[in-house]
């Protein structure tokens, strides 16, 4: 048995791990193609933003970095993804895809 957060997005990624694999890939592969360090800081950028609840202030912060840092990269997952983090949906299918790769990554 699992013991998950109790984050909606990670109990949906792990309820249906090859779907939300294959979401991920979908919404994250050009950032998924990158070199392992860019992946792994554009990735941790995403999931510290989305703890921040959306603040470069705060990420910048938690990433010990400055917050135009931080919305450098976050233009730069927009460009290579095609989603705007202006829009609901494109920011819950980002959530969705770092959780399922997140989740992907421990069970490995």
């Amino acid at each position: 048995m699992a013991r998950f957060d109790d984050n909606p997005l990670t109990v949906v990624a792990a309820a249906a791990p090859e779907e939300a694999g294959r979401v991920a890939r979908l919404v994250l592969g050009p950032v998924l193609a990158l070199g392992a360090a860019e992946r792994d800081r554009l990735l941790d950028t995403v999931e510290t933003w989305f703890a921040a609840g959306g603040s470069a202030e705060a990420a910048g912060r938690l990433l010990y970095c400055h917050p135009n840092t931080v919305r450098y990269r976050l233009r730069k997952v927009e460009a290579l993804t095609g989603r705007s983090l202006s829009a609901p949906q494109a920011v819950a299918e980002l959530g969705l895809a770092v959780r399922a790769i997140r989740l992907e990554a421990t069970e490995k």
